[in-house]
């Protein structure tokens, strides 16, 4: 029987349009025009195009750790190493405004499911739900809360690293059961099912036509149910509470 759900966010419960990696670091970078507009209003003066330049080359190290290492965001990290190289100096809260400013358009782009608010209004009468992501805390609270869907949701868990056993050891213990009365629901393969697989969860791919990270296609990792659309999931759940 199954007593909680967790759910990934990101390409699970909500999407952006036409996604590709260039189109994604194009959000990033109109986010990071708003950063130079706010460390001009500072009184921060800069070269603009070596800035740009010196976020980018960091941006792409982080990236390469983030799909060969740890599957996380390193917004702070990518922000602090090019103030640094820079020599720009931000007192902690103008800092935090950066990093606002530049997830602030990646941000509004995101959008749910179709019927995404109504799955879930539909689960959490009946389970409670969980955020499992990867992503930021202000990425992942600002979204749920555009989108009017973080009341559905007994525990977030942000900033987790999946696919890291530990994510979902926090899940399990915050849920008070046993591994085999949770479900995992994600679109990633790698981070969010085999690990779910492995601890004795139930768990539900959801799949969008490809995988995020090529070489995770080929990886003969069989979740419990695979579904095409979210909507299939509340289904997917009461067919997984029989078992």
């Amino acid at each position: 029987m199954i007593k909680g759900i967790g759910f990934d966010l990101q390409f699970t419960l909500v999407y952006l349009d036409n996604f590709s990696l260039d189109t994604w670091f194009r959000l990033f970078d109109t986010g990071f025009s708003k950063v130079l507009d706010y460390l001009s209003s500072l009184g921060i003066s800069y070269d603009e195009k070596r800035l740009k330049r010196t976020l980018r080359r960091i941006r792409n190290k982080y990236f390469a750790i983030t799909i060969t290492k740890e599957q996380a965001y390193f917004t702070e990290e990518i922000l602090r190493d090019t103030f640094a190289k820079m020599n720009i100096k931000l007192n902690p809260q103008d800092f935090v405004k950066c990093c606002r400013l530049y997830h602030s358009y990646e941000i509004q782009a995101w959008k749910p499911y179709p019927k995404t608010q109504q799955i879930l209004k539909t689960l959490a009468k009946d389970y409670k739900l969980a955020l499992l992501t990867n992503a930021s805390q202000l990425v992942a609270e600002s979204i749920l809360k555009l989108h009017a869907m973080d009341k559905y949701f007994t525990f977030i868990f942000t900033d987790i690293r999946k696919p890291r056993l530990s994510a979902f050891h926090m899940f399990k213990d915050a849920m008070q059961v046993d591994f085999p009365e949770l479900c995992m629901v994600g679109d990633d393969i790698k981070a969010d099912i085999e690990p779910a697989i492995q601890l004795g969860m139930k768990t539900i791919h959801t799949y969008r036509g490809y995988e995020y990270l090529k070489h995770h296609a080929i990886l003969k990792i069989q979740p419990h149910k695979k579904v095409n659309k979210l909507e299939e999931v509340v289904t997917a759940i009461k067919d997984l509470s029989k078992l």
